[in-house]
This record gives structure tokens, C-alpha cells and sequence, in this order.
């Protein structure tokens, strides 16, 4: 049991230690970092028996402006890309890169912003069918400084 003195010093006590702790100065919250980051999803506008068209829609999921992307992709085995446009392909086997061009107005996104991008012309049996799709966004150029 605790007697009148002993109360009133552990609330005392417990007043400085509150008293200590409203004098820290608050800090403001971190703000969030500015992310580039961007989606791209397949569309097949046409099929047909030895082929099909593709097109993708890249969106930017960040939150800061992108200048260009740049989107992986495989087809089936034995597709091949063989017309392309808003873009430049490259195409190993089963593996596709494919890049815009920079600053055009697929290349540049805004945040939230969607755009049609590349697309093109397959040769091959499957109607589509494109996997393992990745789509990353490179920043913008840096502004250029005073000529020294």
C-alpha cells in the first residue's frame, strides 16, 4: 500500500518524464520517394491461320515521369517478329526486346498516363500468346548544365 508521500513522488516523477518527452521536437513524416515503374499488357487486334498481329499498352504505375520503356517479352517457339512499329525489336530465339523511341509520345509517360505502344506482326502457328512480360522505365534525361 502506498502512502500519500510515496504517490505524490512517482506522480511527480511521471510528470517530468512527460514533461521531457513534450520537448522533443516532433519531426515531419519522410516523404515517399519518387518511383519509376510501368505495366505493359499484350492486345492481339488480329489472328489468322500463319500468324497474328500484337500490340501493347505500356501504363506508368510510378510516381514520377518516364522518357522511355523498355518491355520483355517471349512468343511461342518457332514465332518470329517480322514487322514492327513505335519501336525497335530485337528477338533471340524466344526472348524479345523491344524499346520506344525516346521521347515520342508513346515513350514519355506521365504518372497514371497510358499509351499504345509497339507493336507488330508475328509469323507463326500460335494466335497469340506472348508470356513473361516485363516492362521497365527509364528516367528522364538530366537537363544539361552550363557549358563550362
Amino acid at each position: 500500500m502506498y502512502t500519500r508521500g510515496k504517490r505524490r513522488g512517482a506522480l511527480a516523477a511521471a510528470g517530468s518524464m512527460l514533461a521531457g518527452l513534450a520537448l522533443v521536437p516532433a519531426t515531419a513524416p519522410a516523404s515517399a520517394a519518387a518511383t519509376l515503374s510501368c505495366r505493359a499488357m499484350a492486345a492481339y487486334p488480329a489472328k489468322w491461320t500463319a500468324g497474328y498481329d500484337f500490340q501493347f499498352a505500356v501504363v506508368n504505375t510510378g510516381t514520377e515521369a518516364f522518357s522511355a520503356w523498355v518491355i520483355t517479352f517471349d512468343v511461342p517457339p518457332g514465332d518470329v517478329i517480322y514487322t514492327t512499329w513505335n519501336g525497335s525489336v530485337v528477338q533471340s530465339g524466344q526472348h524479345v526486346v523491344a524499346r520506344s523511341y525516346t521521347n515520342t509520345y508513346n515513350g514519355s509517360l506521365a504518372p497514371g498516363a497510358s499509351a499504345e505502344s509497339i507493336g507488330g506482326v508475328v509469323e507463326g502457328d500460335s494466335a497469340g500468346g506472348l508470356t513473361n512480360i516485363t516492362c521497365t522505365p527509364e528516367a528522364p534525361a538530366a537537363p544539361a548544365g552550363p557549358a563550362a
